[in-house]
């Protein structure tokens, strides 16, 4: 390896801590990515773009992000423009230039909307670390995105969870004609 593609592999890991960062993902899951920065170098960084503190705690599980029949249907539009963009198999492997871009072209869907904080509307995922839990979530098979013949849709499925692996616009639409 020489010296310049050595320099420009690290300027592309600080470019990518920055565009991650700046989507205000938590340093704990930046730093399973970026080896080449310190823990406390992304903390500063994170500091520097948002003038506040990073997000400590527990990287949220999949199974926490929905709390509504409702809240499936965001996750799998979500999860399908990540498929959509994605290069590699999902399954597979995590394209995180695919999740960059489904994150943003899911907040463009909708402004104002999206809230980073608690308490959480039922538009999820509701901050870029959910987005990545669920991407996450298809890779390791926790979670998956199929699709339904009766309706020709994708939906979102998580293993082992209360909410029963069927798709979430029919059971809505079921819901509907049963209460007219």
């Amino acid at each position: 390896m020489t010296l310049l593609s050595a320099y420009q592999s690290g300027l592309k890991e600080h470019n990518l801590a920055y565009e991650l960062l700046k989507r205000k993902l938590r340093t704990s899951i930046v730093r399973q990515i970026i080896r080449i920065l310190r823990p406390k170098d992304l903390r500063y960084i994170y500091y520097s773009l948002h003038k506040e503190r990073p997000i400590s705690g527990v990287i949220p599980s999949v199974e926490a992000i929905p709390h509504t029949r409702e809240s499936f249907l965001y996750i799998a539009l979500f999860a399908s423009i990540y498929r959509s963009a994605s290069r590699v198999d999902i399954k597979t492997n995590m394209d995180i230039n695919a999740i960059v871009f489904a994150w943003d072209y899911f907040c463009n869907m909708f402004p104002g909307h999206i809230r980073e904080r608690r308490p959480y509307g039922r538009i999820r995922p509701a901050n870029f670390d959910e987005a990545w839990v669920i991407a996450h979530a298809i890779k390791i098979g926790s979670a998956d995105l199929q699709y339904c013949s009766s309706c020709s849709r994708n939906y979102f499925i998580i293993y082992c969870t209360n909410y029963p692996p069927i798709c979430q616009i029919c059971a809505l639409k079921n819901l509907r004609i049963k209460g007219t």
